[in-house]
């Protein structure tokens, strides 16, 4: 494994720490508030990054793994029932966390280096590999960790 991979991969392992802290730091009362019209919940963006490994990440790795050339589904918010997120038990979603995250984190490093040279077909990009799939769960990653510090700690 090279040290583009291991970086990502340690940046990811520290994902659950870095959500469980920042939802500590928040006042609970709003989790649930609808802060800005039309747009995720604190609630919301925290169980959403708990369990979308579970939902796409995980298993866009084991397709990489199993097959030559996979093909990925895009996976959005928008995949799911109108109150799936807000309906999970954060408590419980933010404490599962740490397992998930370690499960992909397994499966990522079972790979080759065949396996992280593979190619799939993704209809949202000209090129996915592995390692852009890893980048793209920490952007994912940090990106709903940016919305959820903004909504509870920005003024």
């Amino acid at each position: 494994m090279n040290r583009e991979i291991e970086t990502i991969i340690s940046a990811l392992i520290e994902t659950p720490r870095l959500l469980k802290e920042l939802i500590s730091e928040i006042d609970s009362k709003i989790y649930k508030e609808k802060i800005i019209n039309g747009k995720w919940s604190i609630h919301e963006h925290a169980t959403h990054i708990a369990v979308s490994d579970i939902y796409g990440f995980q298993k866009r790795l084991s397709d990489f793994k199993q097959k030559e050339k996979p093909i990925i589904e895009p996976l959005s918010g928008d995949n799911f029932e109108k109150n799936f997120f807000m309906e999970l038990d954060l408590k419980k979603s933010l404490d599962d966390f740490f397992e998930i995250r370690q499960t992909t984190i397994e499966l990522a490093k079972a790979f080759n280096k065949n396996d992280w040279n593979k190619l799939a077909i993704h209809p949202e990009y000209k090129t996915y590999t592995p390692y852009i799939m890893l980048r793209h769960l920490l952007m994912h990653d940090h990106n709903h960790l940016y919305k959820i510090e903004d909504m509870g700690l920005g003024i």
